[in-house]
């Protein structure tokens, strides 16, 4: 019998198919139709600082002529945003039986640390650190960046009893390394990537304009070439793919490539939450066909490790002849 059930950094999970941090996952209805389509885990939508800190300080500047007001307002507001992140994880919470993760994205170390403990009270199974912001202090180095973000897992694992999964970017020197250097400080799993706000400019109105929130279909190769290399030469943490992932076939090919679970933000948006009971039954028809009994199996069957040639993906040009399409 075909059994899709995987155990991600410590959670016992029905599916490797998890609803990512998004709109829809703060939604407690929705939450229960991910359970019901067949989902593993929901991670529910980050608590963002920059968020706090902007609608603090718009109240702050609305209330100059009552400086004595402010730190009132400061503490109500960061309180009043806190506790409606914790009310909708508790909603989530009573309303599945599957595993939750809650998600932050912080810059002060002590908020992080306060938030995790408060999110692990609130009935969170886990916990998953949105690390990224835009580095913009050019007497900055890379290294004292990446050295606080590893201070600030320590902190955070070493505060909470639930596992702690780290979402970070693909702009990183050397990934492997900073995974590497995460699950020594007490990661038990990374989110593979990130998906930024980019800005774009409208040239009609002269004025800088987002651009779509929702992912390209081929992004998830990107997500493929690291997971594919992480697996491979990073041990003891585990991995779960996510941005790009808008088809059954895409998610399976993150799974051949080393991630233990794979995170679904997008096709939800396009093709509704019910989608996801088609990414189950994609994956269970293609094990029955192979003859596989569990993910064990299959899962990092083509990494960097098992491939006949590892160095493809290591390449970063390409070649005038590439696996036998021909460039003109």
């Amino acid at each position: 019998m075909t059994d899709i059930s995987v155990n991600y950094m410590g959670l016992k999970l029905k599916s490797p198919f998890i609803a990512a941090s998004c709109g829809l996952t703060a939604n407690y209805e929705k939450a229960a139709q991910m359970e019901n389509a067949g989902v593993g885990a929901i991670v529910i939508k980050s608590l963002f600082e920059e968020q706090i800190n902007s609608e603090v300080n718009f109240v702050s500047e609305v209330s100059e002529t009552y400086p004595e007001m402010s730190d009132y307002l400061h503490t109500y507001i960061r309180r009043y945003s806190i506790d409606k992140y914790i009310k909708a994880l508790q909603e989530v919470r009573y309303a599945v039986n599957i595993p939750i993760i809650a998600s932050i994205n912080c810059y002060n170390m002590g908020e992080w640390v306060s938030y995790a403990k408060e999110m692990e009270g609130a009935g969170a199974d886990g916990l998953e650190v949105n690390l990224y912001d835009i580095p913009t202090n050019i007497h900055k180095s890379s290294a004292d960046i990446e050295m606080e973000y590893y201070e600030v897992i320590g902190k955070i694992v070493k505060s909470i009893n639930i596992p702690v999964a780290v979402k970070i970017s693909s702009h990183y020197s050397n990934i492997p390394a900073f995974v590497d250097n995460l699950r020594s400080r007490g990661a038990k799993a990374v989110t593979m990537f990130n998906r930024f706000f980019t800005p774009d400019i409208d040239l009609e109105t002269m004025s800088i304009v987002p651009d779509s929130p929702i992912s390209d279909h081929r992004d998830f190769l990107q997500t493929l070439r690291w997971t594919a290399l992480v697996s491979s030469l990073v041990k003891n943490i585990d991995i779960s793919a996510t941005t790009g992932i808008h088809s059954p076939a895409s998610a399976l090919k993150e799974i051949l490539a080393g991630a233990k679970t794979v995170q679904l933000c997008s096709v939800f948006y396009k093709e509704g939450i019910e989608s996801a009971a088609g990414f189950n039954e994609y994956l269970a028809k293609f094990m029955e066909r192979g003859d596989y009994e569990n993910l064990d199996q299959i899962r990092g069957k083509l990494n960097y490790s098992h491939v006949a040639d590892p160095a493809i993906f290591e390449r970063v040009q390409f070649i005038k002849s590439f696996g036998g399409y021909k460039l003109q």
